[in-house]
């Protein structure tokens, strides 16, 4: 074989860079590149020696990541370190848990980051991948304090979900384009600044400002609230967003640092030891000192949520409470032991853990321990004593009376010192059993003060009163001892707008004069329940725990009063129940000497979702026990309104009604929450109706809330005429048992009647309804329908003409 021999080397590129693309011979391969000035070429037939190793090995940027990802940690976690500070432990110790519960977050984010950039830097270089990182670091630092602020101008002029939300979508979304516009410039500015020789470093710090301190300016009035309010779900939402923020943002800018060799080699060596060492050093402070945990997890925020999965992680009896992490849970075999829980004196056993199990939780204030909200009721600002924990037991501050009602039969009927007529039941003051009797009343009979609750959102089911294993509702059982329980009342809907309507207006909301919006506003036409009371001579007042209940929306028409409270607390995020009581208490020793009666409405949200936490008030984990936890919290604000009506002077003349707007749906039936079905938990609500001087009793057969706007009128001796409903005044002084006609409730696309134990659901569709009829005497959980029945044709068929003429335009 003839081989061609080789030709000289070529000689070397015209530019004469060694970073030029060596030339082919003819016939050969590539020529290889001359050597770099220093460096020997090795000689053809031998492979160059590899080159020195790099910092690239696994251990190496694991211990890097390590390194890098404690400086982010303990950046995000000053928000924490501080809120933890307010809630009563110390800086310190919340930053160093903060710290260490991100830390594994932030690391492994910097390691598939750092991954990612390396691959990425491979494809375009790595200025354009640190653009591409400083771009979105920078737009996420300069975007959010916008929307924070947006969202904050918004929260301080609406506050119910769905009435901003379009306005801040379209009012968000141009402010994101304008940060992603500054966003442009400012990098640009950078690009600038390097060609000039500003130096590199100078340029990261002043990028990390740039990200970093807006988020820090939007944190701190958040940070102010959520320390101010540790029990509020919103608080803690946003702090977490917030601190989230400041993590990624960081998180962004780090992951494109190279360390230098030096660092590099240290981090290798210390980094992975160090992150350990923050971690065991942080477990073991937790694990000495429990409540730190609470403080932790009282301030809210992105530490505090992970803290919070990790404590419930270690929840191993379903009571709610873990018993490492912070958790307080003496005992993880017993589901009726962890700390809060009921103490049942004399048995032996700590059900509520205080015995020692957790001695450290004395030194820290209660609401970090109990998670509780800063700006809980303080009853003896109230005047009110303390609350009793839920489930307790506590005396009924007025007793049931057994006089008979006192009725006239042919007597004149009697008259106030304004000539209003008074139910003769009405006409003789008794003093609450176990109070101090009130002052000697005018020798002129006097019309009783009426003191109207509604309980937004109340199921009568989920209350003790009505026979529910949980003890949620003590404070309505008392009343319903003195008074009169009905059975089976029903709201007029469960959607909120069509179940409050009448109670204003007297006149169901497709009756009622408004405007056409889902939130609608009442108009000056009605004639309302205020109006009326005010013309019969009782002064009128009101407390709103709920924004669509406003002046705005002229639900004021008519009171002499109007009291909210929405602006002092946002009433879907925050407990406002104990303000409109100390509001409501407010109004009523504001009157108290005043000859003439009063007339006061108060409306209490809580029990309304979102559900938030109350000290002293748990139920163990989940929905239902968050829901249950807030009836109990309203009737616990229940109980000190009337605490503060019993220690008044007109006691003995005040008719209360207590009542439920509509219920909840907790899943019975498919849907949660309220507004578009009517099966039972949706509108069986409690209503209690305690008159001075009448007997207590139970009415068991079917009544409606729209009943309750002429029972006020029949008591405070006012006229009804046009007003839908029939009082229950007679009812409630034993003077009537019989049962009454059907009662209806609807929604927007639903209807009901319920006419006795049977009862009618029609369910509408654009073709043909569907139909459900349910007999709640052997089905009260509404689970067989009875509509293809034949037995059950003519019931059917009766019930759907009522329904009918019911819903004519002519009535």
């Amino acid at each position: 074989m003839i081989t061609a021999e080789p030709g000289p080397p070529p000689p070397p590129s015209a530019a004469g860079s060694h970073d030029s693309v060596p030339p082919r011979s003819p016939s050969g391969p590539p020529a290889r590149q001359s050597a770099p000035p220093g460096r020997s070429v090795p000689p053809p037939g031998r492979s160059a020696a590899p080159p020195p190793p790099r910092r690239s090995a696994w251990t190496t940027r694991l211990g890097e990541a390590c390194v890098l990802g404690l400086g982010v940690a303990a950046l995000s976690a000053v928000p924490t370190a501080l809120r933890t500070a307010r809630a009563g432990a110390s800086f310190l110790d919340g930053l160093l848990v903060g710290t260490a519960v991100l830390l594994p977050l932030v690391t492994l984010a910097l390691i598939l980051s750092r991954a990612a950039g390396r691959g990425f830097r491979g494809i375009v270089g790595a200025g354009g991948e640190r653009l591409a990182v400083l771009r979105v670091a920078l737009w996420i630092g300069v975007a959010f304090p916008v929307l924070a602020a947006l969202a904050a101008l918004l929260k301080a002029t609406t506050h119910h979900r769905g009435l901003a939300g379009a306005t801040f979508g379209v009012l968000g979304l141009a402010g994101v384009v304008a940060a992603a516009l500054v966003t442009q410039r400012l990098v640009a500015l950078g690009d600038r600044l390097a060609a000039r020789g500003v130096k590199p470093w100078l340029l990261a710090v002043a990028g990390t400002a740039i990200g970093v301190v807006p988020l820090v300016a939007a944190f701190a009035p958040l940070a102010a609230h959520a320390a101010s309010t540790t029990g509020d779900a919103g608080a803690a939402v946003r702090a977490a967003i917030v601190d989230g923020a400041i993590a990624l943002v960081a998180t962004a800018l780090v992951s494109s640092v190279d360390l230098s060799a030096a660092v590099g080699r240290i981090a290798g060596v210390a980094g992975v030891p160090l992150a350990a060492l923050v971690l065991m050093t942080a477990t073991a402070r937790i694990e000495s000192f429990p409540p730190l945990g609470q403080a932790v997890r009282a301030g809210g925020g992105l530490a505090a949520t992970l803290f919070s999965a990790l404590e419930q992680w270690t929840d191993r009896d379903g009571d709610g409470m873990g018993s490492h992490f912070g958790g307080l849970d003496c005992d993880e075999g017993d589901p009726t032991r962890y700390h809060g829980a009921p103490e049942t004196p004399g048995d032996g056993i700590d059900q509520d853990c205080s015995d020692g199990a957790h001695e450290g939780a004395a030194s820290l204030p209660a609401r970090a321990v109990a998670g509780s909200p800063a700006g809980a009721l303080t009853t003896a600002a109230a005047g009110a004593p303390p609350a009793a924990p839920a489930g307790a037991t506590t005396a009924a501050p007025a007793g049931a009376t057994t006089a008979a009602p006192v009725r006239a039969a042919s007597a004149p009927a009697a008259r106030d010192e304004g000539g209003a007529v008074i139910p003769a039941v009405l006409t003789k003051t008794i003093s609450p059993a176990g109070t101090t009797p009130a002052p000697a009343a005018p020798a002129a009979p006097m019309r009783p003060d009426v003191l109207l609750v509604t309980l937004d959102t109340v199921r009568a089911d989920h209350t003790s009163a009505y026979g529910y294993g949980r003890d949620t509702s003590p404070r309505l059982a008392e009343l319903a001892a003195r008074g009169v329980m009905f059975e089976r009342a029903y709201a007029a809907s469960s959607e909120t707008q069509r179940a409050i309507s009448p109670l204003v207006t007297g006149r169901r909301l497709n009756r009622a004069a408004r405007d056409r919006r889902e939130w609608p506003t009442l108009l000056p036409e009605n004639d309302t329940l205020a109006e009326r009371m005010k013309r019969a001579g009782y002064l009128t007042a009101a407390v709103s725990s709920f924004t669509w209940i406003s002046q705005e929306r002229g639900f004021d028409q008519g009171f002499d009063r109007f009291e909210t409270v929405y602006g002092d607390a946002h009433p879907e995020r925050e407990a406002t129940g104990h303000l409109a009581v100390e509001k409501a208490i407010a109004l009523l020793e504001g009157v108290a000497q005043r000859t003439q009666p009063i007339f006061l409405w108060l409306h209490l949200f809580d029990a309304h979702e979102r559900y938030v936490a109350h000290p002293g008030i748990r139920f163990g984990a989940g929905r239902t026990a968050a829901y249950d936890g807030e009836i109990a919290y309203v009737d616990r604000q229940l109980g000190a309104l009337l605490d503060a009506v019993a220690r008044g002077p007109r006691a003995g003349r005040t008719a209360v009604i207590v009542h439920g707007s509509q219920g909840e749906g907790l899943g019975e039936h498919g849907p949660v929450g309220h507004g578009v079905e009517l099966y039972e938990e949706a509108i069986r609500v409690p209503l209690v109706i305690a008159l001075p001087g009448a007997a207590p009793g139970r009415y068991p057969h079917p009544v409606s809330t729209v009943d309750i706007a002429p029972t006020v009128l029949d008591v405070g001796g006012a006229e009804a005429t046009a007003v839908e409903g029939a009082s229950l005044a007679a009812i409630a002084t034993g003077a009537e048992r019989a049962p009454r006609g059907p009662v209806f409730a609807r929604t927007a696309r639903r209807a009901a009647v319920v006419d006795g134990q049977l009862k009618l659901l029609v369910i509408e569709r654009k073709k043909r309804d569907r139909l459900l009829l349910f007999d709640l005497g052997s089905d009260p959980r509404e689970t067989r329908d009875l509509s293809g029945e034949r037995r059950f044709e003519a019931d059917l068929g009766r019930l759907r003409e009522k329904l009918s003429a019911f819903e004519s335009p002519s009535q």
